[in-house]
């Protein structure tokens, strides 16, 4: 079956046949490179026998919902997936050929320091430290791969790696994308008048600092805190947009709000969320009003979704009252933190700061913000504290 590919591939296949030890694919949203790097490293895997591959990505959430799936998509599209050949325990694939590729995070301390490889692919490379990258070029013999957004300073450690005369440094835009859909096109095209910083980053494919965040009180922890009384908010999406999910405590004496992501995902039906909300025990939810239909089918399924009550100015009025607090985010909620490192005021033309968020890098953001909404600013509800007591 024929497989489509863009010019990263060739410039990887070019990178690996001209000596170079590292590519460095730095590059704008949707340009298509992880997908690309994903079929060489597939196609490596078949024309040679025994090659070892690892994949790499900062946590596992992560890298479950984002190259794992374009792993198996593709393999799937060349008709070469077999379930039988992947061990999901380990998250091993092995082909007939003795080939394998492994599927793994930085935050497993055993294999960072683990064996030995032949090709090493780093996704959104911008996540790992110095020195998790170090251990890992220093098990790898043949070929190291990493792609990004390009979202750091100049003192980032990627910065070094493109400078050194063995790595290939490479740019790609979503121009470089022929199959993009025209939605998306426009999508990544509106941020040239909502953030310089955000186009420059998403849409040109170019280092940038991003400014004109709306939230800067962050911070990244290791465990959400031990309490009774979390909330659920849920936004929905599909194709383009994804549906989330987001874990959150609000400790009002404090003024902290804790964050973790149970779900953020394109094209989840009905079933799907309802199959999420259930694992995660989850009977009570604030939803996203636009869609009754999908809001009905959840609480047919027993589970109390509650539509956020938007109103003119809500959006607003729900932004300003979440910054009256300090947010930690669990270092698992990978795509909660990307918003909240994305999510910016917008700007004119000249350049000027208006008092409007940019709708982009919301999903997450929204689904907490309607608890806001609805919890914090709704007329006559409380909120419960780490304490336990009422406010």
């Amino acid at each position: 079956m024929e497989i489509l590919t863009t010019r990263i591939y060739r410039d990887v296949n070019n990178a690996f046949k001209e000596g170079f030890t590292t590519l460095s694919a730095q590059g704008s949203a949707r340009s298509s490179k992880t997908f690309n790097i994903v079929i060489w490293l597939i196609t490596f895997c078949l024309l040679n026998p025994g090659t070892r591959i690892s994949i790499v990505r900062g946590t596992l959430p992560s890298l479950k919902g984002s190259v794992l799936v374009d792993f198996k998509e593709i393999m799937m599209n060349m008709l070469l997936w077999d379930s039988k050949q992947f061990n999901k325990s380990e998250l091993i694939y092995t082909f007939p050929n003795g080939s394998w590729v492994e599927f793994f995070s930085t935050d497993n301390e055993q294999k960072l320091r683990g064996r030995k490889r032949d090709i090493l692919f780093c996704n959104e490379a911008n996540e790992l430290t110095a020195l998790e990258f170090q251990q890992l070029k220093l098990r790898t013999t043949k070929f190291s791969i990493i792609d990004y957004n390009p979202s750091f300073t100049d003192e980032h450690w990627i910065t070094e790696i493109n400078r050194d005369k063995r790595t290939k440094h490479i740019l790609s835009t979503y121009k470089d994308n022929p199959f993009l859909e025209q939605t998306i096109i426009d999508e990544i095209e509106s941020l040239r008048a909502k953030n310089d910083s955000l186009w420059k980053i998403y849409g040109l494919g170019i280092q940038a600092v991003i400014e004109g965040l709306i939230f800067k009180n962050v911070d990244i922890i290791d465990e959400f805190p031990f309490v009774k009384n979390s909330l659920y908010g849920m936004d929905f999406g599909f194709t383009n947009d994804p549906s989330t999910a987001v874990k959150v405590y609000i400790d009002e004496i404090t003024k902290t709000v804790y964050l973790d992501e149970i779900f953020y995902r394109t094209h989840m039906l009905t079933s799907d969320i309802i199959r999420e909300l259930k694992a995660n025990n989850i009977n009570r939810i604030i939803s996203e009003s636009a869609d009754p239909r999908m809001i009905q089918e959840i609480k047919n399924a027993g589970i109390n979704a509650i539509p956020v009550d938007k109103y003119q100015g809500s959006v607003q009025a729900g932004i300003t009252k979440m910054l009256e607090y300090k947010f930690c985010i669990t270092r698992r909620s990978t795509n909660i933190i990307k918003e909240f490192k994305n999510y910016t005021y917008q700007q004119d033309k000249e350049g000027k700061w208006l008092n409007m968020p940019i709708d982009a890098f919301n999903h997450a953001i929204d689904a907490i913000r309607y608890i806001f909404l609805t919890e914090v600013l709704g007329k006559g509800k409380k909120i419960k504290n780490l304490s336990g007591i009422f406010y």
